[in-house]
């Protein structure tokens, strides 16, 4: 009897395995040898966690996340979306009909796919499922008005209010807000090609046309030309063009200048295209190109999205008069 509390504290860590983080155990047919991986998106970039062989076909796969996030599972050479928070999942199919649709466990993981299989748009997912696990995440995505935004935050429940997702959705709120009383231009950190540090925020004087766009953006870079045309014709009448580049890689983003000859003014801005943290979060970013116009006190004027952009010379001509 006295080797019992030996053997509990042994099986401890195996039992409180999913209590601590994820546990994927895979059986997929079709496949005796390879690795498995959990991979994180940012931006344009993925991010491996870990790997861990597979054997027979069969695999263990631990981890963990701060918050349900949707990934990447890796299993040789597939790569299948999941939605993983920290508990036991099982995977059990072929190689060959291997989908994220597989993976049993976890409410997030079986809302995404349900909402997927919905064949709905995703805010009026959200509206028939605002109690969800999920239903923040899909918000936060695809509120992208403010009316959405507020809608959406004031049907979230207490719970889904405090995750990450409804807690981002709140500051989305907020910034509509302040974008709609003419709220002052945010100081936010950028460099220009030459390493130094730039303050947008003290361009007062000029309205202020910011544009924010990545050198791995297509339509960014196919947007250039007609912003050429916005630039030509009002840079002489005290307007002030800035491309503000979130990209990751410096190098990339002084060839893609090169490139495309942006004779205007150029900087990178701190944070890249990281949902957490920069511009993305700061303006409600939620894809680009996105311009931003600034009043020649130095507030935000207006916010234009790839829907909204047909407004550029109204919006211009009339923050000059």
């Amino acid at each position: 009897m006295k080797y019992i509390p030996l053997l509990i504290l042994w099986l401890l860590p195996l039992s409180g395995l999913a209590e601590d983080g994820f546990v994927i155990r895979g059986k997929i047919t079709g496949i005796t040898s390879g690795s498995v991986a959990v991979l994180e998106r940012t931006g344009e970039a993925t991010t491996e966690l870990s790997r861990v062989r597979i054997e027979n076909g069969t695999f263990t796969y631990t981890g963990k996340v701060d918050h349900p996030k949707l990934m990447l599972l890796k299993i040789s050479t597939k790569r299948v979306e999941v939605f993983l928070e920290n508990t036991d999942y099982t995977i059990e199919c072929s190689f060959d009909s291997l989908t994220g649709a597989h993976l049993k466990g976890g409410r997030y993981n079986e809302q995404w796919w349900a909402y997927l299989n919905s064949g709905m748009v995703p805010m009026k997912y959200f509206f028939a499922h605002p109690d969800q696990s999920i239903a923040p995440w899909i918000a936060q995505r695809n509120a992208v008005s403010s009316a959405d935004a507020k809608a959406a935050y004031a049907l979230l429940t207490p719970e889904g209010k405090n995750t990450e997702p409804g807690k981002a959705l709140a500051e989305r709120v907020e910034t509509y807000r302040k974008m709609e009383s003419r709220s002052p231009l945010p100081a936010f950190k950028t460099e220009d090609p030459a390493g130094k540090a730039v303050a947008l925020n003290n361009l007062k004087g000029k309205v202020v046309v910011l544009d924010f766009w990545a050198s791995w953006c297509a339509p960014c870079r196919a947007y250039v030309p007609k912003l050429r045309e916005h630039y030509n014709r009002y840079k002489d009448k005290g307007v002030v063009f800035v491309s503000v580049s979130v990209d990751d890689d410096k190098a990339k983003w002084k060839k893609a200048m090169d490139e495309l000859k942006m004779e205007w003014m150029q900087v990178l801005a701190d944070g890249g295209f990281k949902e957490e943290t920069g511009v993305r979060r700061l303006f409600n970013i939620t894809g680009i190109p996105h311009l931003i116009i600034v009043d020649k006190e130095g507030r935000i004027a207006t916010s234009m999205d790839y829907y909204h952009r047909n407004d550029f010379d109204v919006t211009v001509e009339k923050l000059l008069q």
